[in-house]
């Protein structure tokens, strides 16, 4: 059995008959998370059993020589330690004085003398540790310098006899110089401890709640497959382990046990749980940043395909996750089970996957296929593409990428250049018939940065050398429509002026709390607009209109929003012509209006510019 032999030792080690005066510790190491405490956790209960008396502390974080003997006195006079009576600093002073006050009925009331009532009690006894095996856990997390605790530790060995084990992580203890000096003289033996996952998978699984029977019907069955990812993941940190089932636990009992009836679903999802979390949990770049969404490829989809260091884990098909990594994400990141999100993204998944599932989504999944499936749902999907009826933007594109795909594999047997054409007439088609508009693109893959244009109801886009073409193709023709988009928001500002209508003039040019509308709060329009239609409705309009519009501009300029200062010029220009106008017209209210209205937070707004830019300059 593995680490048996440490146990045999111990026995030996811990036998007075056998080894009465050893003058050495034993040093039990080990990397953290490794076992080495459920180990010593074990081999207590088997000193319990023989009525051996130990005293086992953890030094994590201990900060002096006061703690350690506070926990001597917990282990040794439970009943009388009392932490309300007992501070650190003040233990030795009470001990030899005889006035340690305990309160032993725990009324709240210090009992006087009460510890002097004790038969046959001596206050010197209280920190008696003779005949007790020591045992120091986690040297290498305890605040107190290494080599003066050493020094402490050894006073126990050397000069009273005492039998310690030590348990450490001691690559950590290594990196102190002097280390390896004091060992020679402190550690007798030292024992390297082998993780045994195959135990400690055990004593997890008894720590779970197992409201949902996850132990029974899922961890125990899957017990030898998820030890086997734990060897692959090259992890000896059994602490992650238990982690993760813990983690597994809440999962399946918050989601998988209520939603998902069918066990190789439930299997599949267990696997990539597992593997994620093993690989993020130890930190492995790669992963961090697919799980933190720095693969734009893979962010609203569920393809971890260029993530290389996952090809150890062989067995798994297609590079699939089954779940889009922005909700593993929220899943293995923020530990956020969003459940509504989770059924939908699963809709298109090949495990809900039957007859009454639409053609192009059966399609899409064309790898659990027959030849004559295959065929047959390419020759229904390219015709319904024939007769336009993918209306959505998504829709089509994703379709259109699945033919040219198929196509670019030899697998559709239409030419490309016939194929693009039709491709690009449904395009065409979509704003024709207002089925697509610019805004519900801008909508989608510009204002919300939280929408990703990669795929459609969770299935990526499937990426071809034709399709980058079609991208390009799409973009351009997006572009156009932008500036067409530009042109008439420009000209619905004169339009507002014009109707002295200032609340378009703020969604416009300072924004709405709409993501469903386009505005110029952060985007350069103004030199779209035609500036000799703009001075004369500026001359028509009130003076609240110009108090709007000459508003809005003054504070339009600042820094970080160096895009707008394109406009700089045209602002020099419209001042230019509305003082021209003024000089003519001197007198009327409206040469008032404009001077007091725009000019002046026309030049306020120039100002911010120069001074931005300057600023800008510096740096």
């Amino acid at each position: 059995m593995l680490n048996q032999h440490i146990t045999q030792f111990l026995n030996y080690y811990c036998d007075n008959k056998k080894l009465p005066n050893p003058q050495y510790a034993v040093l039990l190491k080990g990397k953290w998370g490794s076992g080495k405490t459920y180990f010593i956790n074990e081999y207590k209960k088997q000193l319990d059993k023989s009525q051996q008396k130990y005293i086992y502390i953890s030094l994590y974080g201990v900060t002096s020589y006061d703690e350690i003997e506070i926990k001597f006195l917990e282990t040794i006079h439970p009943k009388l330690y009392n932490k309300k009576t007992i501070f650190a600093g003040k233990i030795a002073k009470q001990l030899l004085k005889g006035t340690l006050k305990i309160d032993l009925d725990d009324d709240g009331k210090v009992d006087g003398n009460a510890s002097v009532q004790i038969p046959n009690f001596k206050p010197e006894d209280l920190l008696n540790t003779k005949d007790y095996i020591l045992m120091f856990d986690d040297l290498e997390r305890c605040s107190i310098d290494i080599i003066s605790l050493l020094g402490y530790i050894n006073f126990f060995v050397e000069h009273q006899s005492y039998k310690v084990i030590l348990i450490a992580n001691e690559k950590e203890l290594e990196k102190t110089v002097k280390y390896k000096n004091i060992k020679e003289k402190l550690i007798g033996k030292t024992f390297e401890f082998k993780t045994n996952p195959d135990l400690a998978y055990d004593s997890f699984l008894s720590e779970l709640k197992n409201k949902r029977r996850v132990k029974e019907d899922i961890l125990e069955k899957e017990k030898s497959k998820i030890l086997e990812l734990f060897e692959k993941s090259e992890s000896t940190n059994l602490r992650i382990l238990r982690q993760i089932l813990l983690d597994f636990e809440r999962f399946y009992d918050e989601f998988l046990f209520e939603y998902l009836n069918k066990e190789e679903i439930i299997k599949d999802i267990l696997y990539i749980f597992i593997i994620f979390s093993f690989e993020y949990r130890q930190g492995k770049e790669d992963v961090a940043k697919l799980l933190n969404l720095e693969y734009e490829y893979s962010k609203y989809t569920s393809s971890f395909q260029e993530i290389t260091s996952l090809n150890k884990y062989n067995f798994i098909n297609n590079n699939d996750a089954i779940l889009p990594i922005y909700i593993w994400k929220d899943i293995l990141v923020n530990s956020n089970i969003q459940k509504e999100k989770i059924l939908i993204s699963l809709k298109n998944n090949k495990y809900f996957i039957n007859e009454s599932t639409p053609s192009w989504s059966r399609l899409a999944n064309y790898n659990y296929l027959d030849d004559s499936k295959f065929k047959n749902l390419l020759n229904i999907v390219y015709k319904e593409f024939e007769e336009n009826k993918y209306k959505d933007y998504r829709h089509f594109k994703l379709v259109s990428s699945m033919l040219l795909y198929f196509q670019e594999k030899e697998l559709l047997y239409v030419k490309f250049e016939k194929l693009f054409d039709l491709i690009k007439k449904n395009f065409e088609l979509l704003f024709r018939e207002k089925s697509l508009i610019i805004e519900n693109v801008y909508v989608y893959f510009i204002k919300n940065r939280n929408i990703t244009d990669m795929s459609y109801e969770n299935i990526a886009y499937f990426e071809s050398k034709n399709f980058k073409k079609l991208k390009n193709y799409i973009n351009e023709v997006l572009e156009e429509e932008k500036i067409l988009k530009k042109k008439r928001d420009s000209e619905k500002i004169i339009l507002a002026i014009k109707e002295k209508n200032t609340q378009t003039l703020l969604d416009l040019l300072e924004g709405k709390n709409d993501i469903r509308f386009i505005d110029y709060k952060d985007k350069p329009i103004l030199n779209n607009i035609n500036i000799d239609n703009l001075v004369n409705v500026l001359i028509s309009t009130d003076g609240l209109t110009m108090h709007y519009f000459g508003g809005i501009l003054k504070d339009r300029y600042s820094q970080g929003k160096e895009i707008l200062f394109e406009e700089e010029n045209f602002l020099k220009e419209l001042i230019k012509k509305l003082e021209d106008y003024i000089l003519k017209n001197k007198g009327k209210l409206s040469s008032y209006n404009l001077k007091e209205q725009i000019i002046e937070n026309l030049k306020i707004a120039l100002n911010n510019i120069k001074i931005s830019s300057e600023k800008k300059n510096e740096k």
